[in-house]
């Protein structure tokens, strides 16, 4: 996994996607052509969301399963991964996935408030038993 608040640049995204499609096609990584669509080398929606489980796992990068559609092919991905992994490296992450707030008082939590700890911004106010405030 890569060191937070470290950006990681297109190259090694290129690399790491070129040896992870190789392990998947067994192929040799010097075989697959970085221009060619995903889907072209039988790589389907399930070896995609596998590969994009690999990727959180070894860059801390969250991908919505669209990302596949949007950058089809190892280049295209390459380059938004760094644009991404450049993003996160620049500043604190203000979304958990699928848009949730992370943090203190995001969602209009009271900071002071104990029940408004990092990551449970606005919870008590939204579930039930949490009442008023």
């Amino acid at each position: 996994m890569v060191v937070p608040g470290s950006a990681v640049e297109e190259r090694e995204f290129r690399g790491w996607l070129l040896e992870k499609l190789g392990q998947y096609l067994r192929r040799p990584p010097a075989d697959i052509d970085i221009s060619v669509p995903f889907a072209e080398y039988g790589i389907d929606s399930v070896a995609a969301l596998s590969i994009f489980g690999d990727i959180e796992d070894a860059f801390g990068l969250y991908l919505e399963p669209t990302v596949a559609w949007d950058h089809p092919t190892v280049q295209s991905l390459a380059r938004y991964l760094a644009s991404e992994s450049a993003r996160s490296a620049t500043g604190p992450l203000t979304q958990a996935p699928y848009g949730e707030p992370i943090g203190g008082n995001q969602a209009g939590g009271d900071p002071s408030d104990p029940r408004d700890t990092p990551g449970t911004a606005g919870w008590t106010r939204n579930t039930p038993g949490g009442g008023p405030r």
